[in-house]
């Protein structure tokens, strides 16, 4: 009975992802390649791109995300970012994800995938560069998701060189999603508008097949008199059709007596097909979140006044999701240590005229917040020579709003001998008489409660690091690479001096050994049951070591 109930159940219900691998009872298999719409024509990826207006919309988020580079920072203390050229993702991202594919090239293809097939998908190979020294790109097509028991995703690859299907796990995928139903597959814009690209489809074919006919509707012939047999009939419509086709279209006609031609079918205007594509090209536009100007539809949209500001749109409300769901899958799939993050730069993008920027860097520059070599460099240009455009400039007449409404104290030495200068603020004395001091122990717990604090900061930081390199598996170089920046991190946030950071440094070389025995000897288990345990144990010990110096 469970059999047949679930045929039953599976022949009533509808697919609800769009993008996976049909039924084997469902009408997919049996029908031609693609997706059924209510104008009768069968959609797909490929075939949606024989609409212009598709092909100009995927083209341009394309090729704009495809110029714009990413690139590795890392967040200091201060809240501030800095670039890390060494890193070893920063070339992989930057300028060769693999040795076919520059990165312009990587970036396009894939982010075509996404918007007409719902993923893109990109195998993940170690190498000289590191754990990720090679981005294979895997066609959507080839590529078929499962979710296992314990939760996590396995990719299923019919790898076209091998003709093997190869299993991946989630570790050893880049994978970009559209918009998911069930949160690991992305759905294809195709088949969510299916009906919209069929109507644009259908016009299209319309046309092509009305201008194949010369630009004129179908014909009929009237007879007041039956031809005698059925090949004297093909005889007349053979020779008409031979005598109005190919070069000679355009020729006059003679219709034999008792014959008449008459006209079938709704002419093309009064169809107002052109009104008709045009509404179905601004339609396909705000799927894809593109300004139709930039596609070349340009009636009562963008002017020359406004296109600046439908550029800027553009920028906010079509590229940056899109470069958001990059760096949020990079740092998902491919950075290990959670103190570095990607970033791709938008500043060619949203770059103004030449009038509007150089009056905007005045104003920054003016008011102190740009120095003139950063200025210099968003517009391509090397530092001024010898420093000198490191400089922060402000206006001589300003000051600080405190100056402005009390005035500046006289200075000491030229005050009177008989002055009395002590400040009374600095008067510790007591309500009795007697001198004040707070207490030591009370100096100790206040500071103890700072130190527990950013201990926590640091044990936070140091656990989730390892789960992740735990989750991928690490070697002594990365483990002890981690340790480097943890010690670095940590010395700043508890303001270490140089013989506790030196004793510190011992302790994290000797930590990273053992969690490299721990990994070899009993696996990602043996490793977790150490983190947790450091997870307990160490801010308390690092807390009494940055107000004590010493190990608790």
């Amino acid at each position: 009975m469970g059999f047949i109930r679930s045929l039953t159940e599976g022949a009533i219900n509808f697919r609800a992802d769009v993008t996976g691998t049909p039924a084997a009872w469902d009408d997919y298999w049996y029908s031609p390649i693609g997706y059924s719409s209510a104008s009768g024509v069968r959609v797909n990826a490929d075939s949606a791109k024989r609409i212009a207006t598709v092909l100009a919309c995927v083209g341009v988020i394309g090729r704009n995300l495809g110029m714009m580079p990413i690139k590795i920072y890392t967040e200091a203390p201060d809240g501030s970012k800095r670039l890390v050229s060494n890193h070893p993702l920063y070339d992989v991202l930057y300028s060769r994800p693999n040795s076919q594919q520059t990165a312009f090239e990587f970036k396009q293809m894939m982010q075509g995938h996404v918007e007409l097939r719902g993923n893109a998908y990109a195998k993940i190979l170690p190498g000289p560069r590191g754990a990720v020294d090679q981005l294979i790109p895997m066609h959507p097509d080839r590529v078929r998701i499962e979710r296992l028991a314990n939760g996590k995703l396995r990719y299923l690859y019919n790898n076209p060189l091998t003709n093997e299907t190869e299993k991946l796990m989630e570790e050893e995928v880049f994978h970009l999603r559209n918009f998911s139903d069930d949160g690991f597959t992305g759905q294809s814009t195709v088949a969510m508008a299916i009906d919209l690209f069929g109507v644009a489809l259908a016009q299209q074919d319309y046309t092509a097949r009305f201008l194949k006919n010369d630009a004129r509707p179908p014909i009929v012939f009237e007879q007041n008199f039956p031809f005698k047999n059925k090949s004297q009939e093909d005889s007349f419509l053979d020779s008409w059709q031979k005598g109005h086709t190919a070069e000679n279209r355009g020729k006059a006609g003679l219709l034999p007596n008792g014959i008449t031609a008459k006209v079938l079918g709704v002419n093309p205007s009064d169809q107002q097909l052109l009104d008709a594509r045009k509404f179905s090209r601004i339609e396909i536009c705000s799927i894809f979140g593109v300004p139709p100007h930039l596609i070349g539809e340009t009636e009562k949209t963008a002017t020359y006044a406004s296109v600046e500001q439908f550029n800027i749109m553009y920028a906010v409300h079509c590229i940056l999701p899109r470069l958001v769901m990059w760096e949020q899958a990079i740092q998902r799939d491919l950075i290990t240590n959670e103190r570095y993050f990607a970033k791709f730069g938008m500043g060619a993008l949203l770059r103004g005229d030449t009038a509007s920027r150089f009056a905007a860097y005045k104003v920054a520059i003016e008011n102190g917040w740009m120095c003139q070599d950063e200025v210099r460099l968003l517009e391509d240009l090397n530092p001024i020579p010898n420093g000198a455009g490191k400089k922060f400039w402000r206006p001589v007449n300003w000051a600080p709003l405190d100056q402005v409404t009390t005035p500046a104290p006289t200075p000491q030495g030229d005050l009177p001998d008989d002055t009395d200068t002590e400040d009374p603020s600095d008067d510790n004395t007591a309500g009795d008489g007697t001198q004040g001091k707070e207490d030591p122990k009370t100096i100790q717990a206040r500071l103890q409660l700072l130190a527990n604090s950013a201990a926590d900061r640091c044990v936070r930081k140091e656990v989730a690091g390892l789960r992740k390199l735990t989750s991928r598996g690490f070697d002594s170089y990365q483990i002890e690479e981690f340790y480097t920046e943890q010690l670095e991190f940590v010395g700043t946030v508890l303001a270490l001096e140089s013989d506790a950071l030196s004793v510190l440094r011992q302790e994290y070389f000797q930590r990273a050994s053992e969690l490299c025995q721990t990994l070899g000897e009993g696996g990602s288990a043996a490793t977790a049951a150490y983190i947790d345990n450091l997870a307990v144990r160490e801010s308390l010990r690092l807390s009494k070591f940055a107000v004590e110096g010493v190990a608790a």
